[in-house]
């Protein structure tokens, strides 16, 4: 019994001493965990066998009293364990054990106190983010679409939309067409975008045929011939490439086409020296026969090495409705246009049908034209004497491009207008309005008369 007390005494005085050291003690046979189901195990059971050993030797030696039993004191009375009580499942706790516990506990209100602020946390923002917000009625929203105008391009001579979007931005292109009786009728003439009538000589007059777009041509354009120098002048007003059959020449005071397309650098194609666009047909004879081939014109000015973009500096600029519609109140059935004293006169009428004005006779075929502009400008008479050799004189007619009057024929009515040269192209003003004259989309033919020799206009509301 001593030896087990004396054992006992010293388990527990090593206790003590890991208590003070905080560290087990390494002869310790005995490791507390408090964790470790395995090192519980060993103790229980030596401590029973402590007990058992106890009860047998009390049975063994019942003539010996029972020692008197000490009363429990805890280590902090008496500095010593006391024996373990028969009544106790464990042994007495151990420092480790308490640290571990402390560490238990220390996490536990750690644990506690993070659980805390994330409630408050949750309950604050909750509180935060769930508060009523003031009440705002949403308007329902209206998608609007808003589709961009599709870009609308106009031949600039007429005003029509069906223009090649391959030809804006190019040059026109001025075509001396002739209009002698052996000449008609002529090719294609309902072709052209706007035709210029004008006198040449002896009381016979020549045209001149605009295209918007070179590459749009007929396959015959003409009968072509030679040029005058207003028709030279007349084709720069649109920046064209000017297209004739000849030219006539300077003599004595008359200064013929060829000077004038040198002095003004005209970007010109010669049939008379030019071949490869141009051709003699069989159904009239010559010169009144030969024709400009429009489809083989585009390779003749690259091979002279013309500028094809539009320089629009240089282009009249024509207005013209988006819609047809009347150009004044005073109605317009029938107009009659004498170039001069010396032509003959021109009657174009009205038809609603078609909405243009109809020649029916005087070109060897019918030809009708949305707008007729009737140009007054100055005209000059020049002789020159000895024509080819013969010993004759030829008196050619001249116009001088400032500034004059006019009238425009469309749609069933007529205005007056006022036009100008400025810096080299034309401008057209409504007489009554100042405002710039308009046309109704569609083909041109502009009669140049004179204003000074006899040119005259009639008006008709029958």
């Amino acid at each position: 019994m001593a030896d087990k007390d004396e054992e006992l005494e010293k388990i527990l005085k090593e206790i003590k001493e890991n208590k003070n050291s905080d560290k087990p003690t390494e002869n310790s046979e005995l490791r507390f965990d408090a964790d470790s189901e395995q090192d519980e195990a060993p103790a229980q059971e030596e401590a029973a066998d402590m007990d058992f050993d106890e009860e047998s030797k009390q049975e063994a030696d019942p003539e010996k009293e029972p020692e008197p039993e000490r009363p429990f004191t805890s280590l902090s009375e008496e500095g010593d364990a006391p024996e373990q009580s028969e009544f106790e499942d464990e042994y007495v706790e151990t420092e480790e054990d308490k640290m571990n516990g402390s560490k238990k506990k220390i996490i536990i209100i750690i644990a506690a106190v993070i659980a805390i602020i994330a409630i408050a946390a949750g309950v604050y923002f909750g509180a935060f983010y769930n508060k009523e917000e003031p009440t705002t009625t949403t308007e329902p929203t209206t998608t609007t679409t808003t589709t961009e105008a599709p870009v609308i391009i106009k031949n600039p001579l007429t005003g029509e939309t069906d223009f090649n979007e391959a030809a804006v931005g190019k040059r026109p292109v001025a075509v001396v067409v002739e209009n002698s009786p052996q000449a008609r009728p002529q090719y294609n003439m309902d072709t052209p975008d706007i035709i210029v009538e004008g006198e040449v000589e002896g009381g016979i007059t020549r045209m001149l045929w605009l295209y918007a777009d070179m590459t749009d041509l007929p396959e015959q354009v003409g009968p072509t011939r030679s040029a005058r120098p207003s028709y030279v002048e007349f084709s720069q007003f649109f920046d064209s490439i000017f297209v004739h059959f000849g030219e006539s020449h300077s003599k004595g005071d008359y200064t013929g086409a060829d000077d004038v397309i040198k002095q003004n650098n005209v970007d010109n194609i010669n049939g008379m020296t030019t071949s490869s666009c141009f051709k003699r047909t069989s159904d009239k004879s010559s010169p009144h026969n030969a024709v400009l081939v429009g489809s083989k014109l585009i390779s003749a000015i690259e091979n002279k090495g013309y500028r094809t973009e539009l320089d629009e500096s240089k282009l009249t600029q024509l207005a013209f409705n988006d819609k047809f519609a009347s150009v004044s109140t005073e109605a317009c059935n029938s107009i009659k246009v004498k170039v001069s004293s010396r032509t003959n006169t021109h009657t174009l009428t009205y038809s609603a049908d078609k909405q243009a004005y109809v020649n029916a006779s005087d070109y060897g075929k019918e030809v009708s034209f949305t707008n007729v502009i009737v140009m007054f400008a100055d005209s000059q008479y020049v002789n020159k004497e000895n024509y080819k050799g013969s010993g004759k004189t030829e008196t050619y007619c001249n116009y001088k491009y400032t500034s004059g009057t006019g009238k425009l024929a469309s749609g069933g009515s007529v205005v007056d207008f006022n036009w100008t040269n400025e810096n080299g192209v034309l401008k057209f003003t409504n007489a009554s309005t100042g405002t710039e004259l308009k046309l109704n989309p569609g083909r041109t033919w502009l009669c140049l008369a004179s204003q000074n020799n006899g040119g005259t206009v009639t008006v008709s509301a029958e």
